[in-house]
């Protein structure tokens, strides 16, 4: 699948595997965002919360068998535009040097998806990357990353509310 629109990953068999860390401030939006997706009716089941990095989650992914997923987490992004994005949604191959998740990850991203795919697990991988503002030690999340984080949720609810089946 070389293109996804949000309905696609809000309605399809994808799993929402959420990544993060409390202790560094915007590092949290992707915990922050799935918090707020359960509370406001998001299949909790199709969650997977992984703090301080995907690592952290493999067992959970071999577990449910988790083929398709949207990776959730923080991301710096280096860009010639005048401004910033708040968020992106891209495929995870399509991630280059220009784009980096945030969440201290003891094992690169791509190495261990490389390492699940041999098993025939997150074949087709998005990541939404919620573009941090604030880095620094601390819990506080940005008032632009709060905001971001509660139009994502409201957006991801409203598509989910169009999906035939839930």
């Amino acid at each position: 699948m070389s293109e996804v629109s949000l309905r696609d990953l809000v309605c399809g068999d994808y799993y929402f595997v959420c990544v993060g860390t409390e202790l560094r401030s915007d590092d949290a939006a992707g915990l922050r965002l799935c918090e707020l997706l359960i509370t406001h009716g998001f299949p909790e089941n199709r969650i997977i919360m992984c703090e301080f990095g995907l690592e952290n989650c493999m067992l959970v992914i071999k577990e449910f068998l988790v083929r398709k997923a949207l990776l959730i987490d923080a991301a710096l992004i280096s860009t010639q535009e005048k401004e910033t994005p708040d968020y992106f949604i891209t495929n995870l191959n399509s991630i280059n040097n220009s784009v980096a998740l945030v969440t201290t990850h003891s094992i690169p991203i791509k190495i261990l998806i490389e390492l699940l795919r041999k098993e025939e697990l997150l074949e087709d991988v998005w990541v939404l990357g919620i573009v941090a503002r604030n880095l620094e030690l601390g819990e506080e999340i940005s008032s632009e990353v709060r905001e971001t984080i509660n139009y994502l949720a409201e957006l991801i609810i409203k598509t989910l509310d169009t999906c035939s089946t839930r």
